[in-house]
């Protein structure tokens, strides 16, 4: 731990000594990251309509045809009589809730858009708020000529851009863990009791989307501890801020579960219902593993083929709905077209320029230790996620990994553009072309 603490601390001098503390972005940063955050949402609506026409939106475990229901309008009045919206109200009352009022705010607009694809646009319209959020985190901590580049990357990887493109609770619960990080990282430079207050509550609305949320805790508290050690005075905050996830599910176990909604399939009685239900019929092996890992990793990034039929049988279903497989989990099929393997090379390349002592940079020490404790802390929520996860459910990694999507490419981004590789920008450029064609093959399903 000492050695990678070091490696950390020179790679992230460069970012720690040239951003500038500011509590808001510049005038041209917001437009800059407007621009990009509204391609996404045009982006990700247009990828809405070919991922229907093409019957797509069930891949990797995706349970849309329950949040389709939300499409349908009375939502409150419709929750006792209907298992779908029964199950997401247990579990995603925040997508519920946000979905209730854009349908009732934009009904006026299904004269001319069906009421489904209305649905579709909040989603995409969530995940571009999600984008903005993680270009406000890659500027907090890298110059900002390379957060917009970064912004684009994280907007067009495969795990954000599928679950924008659809009606799936996982984008929700993506893009409120992105604000919660860059809203740390606005904490974290000047406390204040607003920007704790704001970050609770973005906590508290991500548990009331997923209880796992609770996990970025983890964040404040390791980057506490490394910085400053065990220090009450320093971390008492996160103590009170902590309360958030209970408080969370007080409200989903004691008030939804006995007063909104009706009894429902065992397995979704309740969240430990859910979690012994699902714990009892796994199997845990080192292929399982592996499998979970380089979804996580790298098909959450980076689409490897545009076929994702493997581990369904052809025309497996439930309730009249179509399941769609995974993909073959396999890091060897990257080698296997020209554009798959340009993303990997151009990935690789960042790897080895982060890494190698003749582009690694070298640094004073001075402010470098703020970035290392960041690394650590993403780190601590990724394996802290990844770990559940894979005890949960570890047949649907890529359904859970958009969340970690943005502590990744940080962590990536920090060490890259720490280095002395030159023409790092020209890098990021082709390989956010190349991820585009790559992610963009599997949408359109070339």
């Amino acid at each position: 731990m000492t050695d990678l603490s070091t490696d950390v601390k020179v790679a992230g001098a460069r970012a720690q000594s040239t951003q500038v503390d500011k509590s808001i972005e510049p005038p041209s940063n917001v437009s800059r990251f407007a621009l990009v955050a509204g391609a996404a949402f045009v982006l990700y609506w247009s990828s809405s309509f070919v991922l229907e026409a093409r019957n797509a939106t069930t891949h990797f475990g995706a349970d849309s045809w329950y949040f389709a229901e939300l499409a349908q309008g009375n939502v409150f009045a419709r929750i006792s009589s209907n298992y779908f919206l029964d199950r997401v109200t247990r579990f995603h009352p925040t997508t519920v809730v946000m979905a209730a009022a854009w349908m009732q705010v934009l009904s006026p607009l299904a004269q001319w858009v069906t009421p489904l694809h209305l649905l579709k646009a909040m989603f995409a319209a969530v995940g571009a708020v999600g984008v903005w959020a993680a270009m406000s985190a890659f500027a907090a901590v890298v110059p900002r000529g390379y957060a917009m580049l970064l912004g684009i990357i994280y907007a067009i990887s495969f795990g954000v851009w599928y679950f924008s493109s659809f009606e799936e609770s996982k984008i929700v619960t993506a893009s409120l863990s992105a604000l919660y990080i860059a809203s740390y990282l606005q904490v974290r430079k000047r406390w204040t009791m607003r920007g704790v207050a704001v970050l609770t509550a973005i906590l508290l609305i991500a548990c009331l989307n997923e209880m796992v949320s609770g996990f970025l805790v983890i964040i404040p508290v390791i980057d506490t501890l490394v910085q400053r050690g065990w220090d009450w005075r320093q971390g008492r905050w996160i103590a009170v801020h902590a309360l958030a996830g209970p408080i969370a599910f007080a409200i989903i176990e004691g008030v939804i579960y006995g007063r909104v909604v009706a009894v429902s399939h065992p397995e979704g009685s309740s969240h430990f219902g859910m979690l012994i239900a699902y714990v009892s019929k796994n199997y845990y092996s080192f292929p399982e593993l592996y499998t979970f890992v380089v979804n996580w990793l790298f098909f959450n990034v980076a689409a490897p083929t545009s076929d994702a039929s493997y581990g369904v049988p052809p025309g497996a279903s439930y309730k009249g709905y179509a399941f769609k497989g995974y993909f073959v989990p396999a890091l060897s099929n990257y080698f296997f077209s020209p554009t798959s393997f340009g993303v990997a090379a151009a990935f690789g390349a960042m790897i080895v320029a982060s890494v190698l002592p003749r582009y690694r940079a070298q640094y004073r020490d001075d402010g470098a230790s703020a970035i290392a404790a960041l690394i650590w802390a993403l780190l601590a929520f990724t394996l802290l996620r990844g770990a559940f996860f894979f005890v949960f459910n570890p047949r649907e990694p890529l359904l859970f990994s958009p969340a970690v999507t943005l502590p990744h490419m940080l962590i990536v981004g920090i060490l890259f553009v720490a280095s002395r590789l030159p023409a790092k920008h020209i890098l990021l450029g082709i390989f956010a072309a190349l991820l585009f064609l790559a992610n963009g093959a599997f949408i359109v399903g070339w």
